[in-house]
C-alpha cells in the first residue's frame, strides 16, 4: 500500500510543471524517515566557514542539515539538505547574481567501530546541487514573468563525513566538492 501511494505521488510529480525536485525530495525524506531500518539515527547539523564573495562566487557560510540511519553491520542510508557553493541567480530580473546554492544528497554509510560509549561511522554522500536559476523577467515584481517556476540546471555534488558519537551526542567532519564543515547532532 505504502509503495502504492509514493508511486501514485511520483506520477503526479511528473505530470505538474514546476517544483518537482522539491517535492521529489520531500517523499525521499518520508520514505526514509517511516521506514523501520532507521529506528536508530543521528540528526545532524553543520557549519562552515564563509569564503570571500565576487561577483561569481557566493561568500555565504556553508550549513547541512541531514540524518543518518544507523546500523552496526551493513549500509546504514540518510538524506541530507545543505547551502552550499554557488548558485548563478537571474530571477526577480537578477543577471547571474552569486547566491547560496541549494544542495540534496543521499548518504551511504558504515559503521567503523562501537564500543559501549563510543561509535564511528562514515559516510559517502551524492547528490545534486543547483548551477543556475534562469527565466523571462516579471514586470509585477514576481521571480519570473507570468509567475512561472525559473528554469533551474543541476551539477552532481560529492563528499563523505565521518561522524563519532558518544552516548547520546554526535561530533564529525563534513567535506563535499563544495565545502568542508563541522558537525553537531544527536543520536537516538
Amino acid at each position: 500500500m505504502f509503495t502504492k501511494l509514493v508511486d501514485t505521488e511520483i506520477e503526479v510529480i511528473k505530470s505538474q510543471k514546476g517544483c518537482g525536485m522539491k517535492k521529489l525530495t520531500f517523499i525521499l525524506y518520508i520514505i526514509v524517515f517511516s521506514s523501520p531500518a532507521f529506528a536508530e539515527g543521528i540528526l545532524y547539523y553543520g557549519m562552515g566557514n564563509s569564503q570571500a564573495s565576487t561577483t561569481t562566487k557566493n561568500g555565504e557560510a556553508p550549513w547541512s542539515l541531514g540524518y543518518l540511519g544507523l546500523k552496526d553491520q551493513g549500509t546504514s542510508i540518510g538524506v541530507e539538505l545543505s547551502g552550499e557553493g554557488t548558485v548563478l541567480d537571474s530571477t526577480y530580473r537578477q543577471n547571474q547574481a552569486a547566491k547560496q546554492a541549494s544542495s540534496f544528497n543521499l548518504l551511504l554509510g558504515r559503521n567503523m567501530s562501537k564500543s559501549d560509549n563510543l561509535r564511528v561511522d562514515g559516510a559517502i554522500l551524492f547528490g545534486f546541487r543547483e548551477k543556475t536559476k534562469d527565466c523571462p523577467d516579471s514586470y509585477l515584481g514576481y521571480a519570473c514573468y507570468a509567475n512561472a517556476d525559473p528554469d533551474t540546471d543541476y551539477d552532481f555534488n560529492y563528499g563523505a563525513m565521518l561522524m563519532f558519537s558518544v552516548n547520546k551526542l554526535a561530533l564529525g567532519l563534513r567535506v563535499s566538492g563544495e565545502s568542508s564543515q563541522m558537525l553537531l547532532g544527536f543520536k537516538f
